[in-house]
C-alpha cells in the first residue's frame, strides 16, 4: 500500500507542475497584447485625442521620439470644429505599423477640409503602445 501511495503521490506531484507549466505558457502567450493592449486601439485613442486638442491625452499616447512635437500634435485642430469619420485602425500583421480607414473632417469657415489617415508607426514604451509619427 505504501509503494502505490508513493507512485500516486508523484503522479499528482507531476500533474501539478504540468499544469503549472501550462499556465505559464498560456499567459506568456497572451502576454504580447495584455503588456500594452492593441495598438490599434492605442492609435485610435492618440487620433480621438489629437482631433479634441486633448494635449494631456496626446502626450499620454505619444512616443519619446515625439515628445518636441507635443505642441504641434496637440494643438493641430484647436482653431477649428474638427471630427473623426469612418475611423477603423488594424495592425498591419505584426508589424510596428497601424493602418487606419476614415478621415478627419475639420471646418474652416463655412469649408469642410478632409484629412484622410493612413498609416501611422507604433512602439511599445513602459509596457504600452505609443503613436510615433506617420509611417514611410
Amino acid at each position: 500500500m505504501r509503494k502505490w501511495f508513493a507512485v500516486g503521490t508523484r503522479y499528482i506531484v507531476s500533474l501539478q507542475v504540468l499544469m503549472l507549466v501550462l499556465v505559464l505558457l498560456l499567459a506568456a502567450c497572451a502576454g504580447g497584447e495584455a503588456g500594452g493592449g492593441d495598438p490599434a486601439d492605442a492609435v485610435e485613442k492618440y487620433l480621438t485625442s489629437k482631433v479634441a486638442g486633448d494635449a494631456d491625452g496626446v502626450k499620454a499616447l505619444l512616443c519619446s521620439a515625439m515628445e518636441a512635437d507635443l505642441d504641434r500634435e496637440a494643438n493641430s485642430f484647436a482653431a477649428v470644429d474638427a471630427s473623426l469619420e469612418g475611423m477603423d485602425c488594424q495592425r498591419d500583421g505584426s508589424s510596428d505599423v497601424v493602418r487606419c480607414a476614415g478621415k478627419i473632417v475639420a471646418v474652416y469657415g463655412t469649408e469642410n477640409m478632409d484629412f484622410p489617415l493612413g498609416a501611422y508607426k507604433v512602439v511599445q514604451e513602459g509596457g504600452e503602445w505609443k503613436w510615433c509619427g506617420e509611417a514611410g
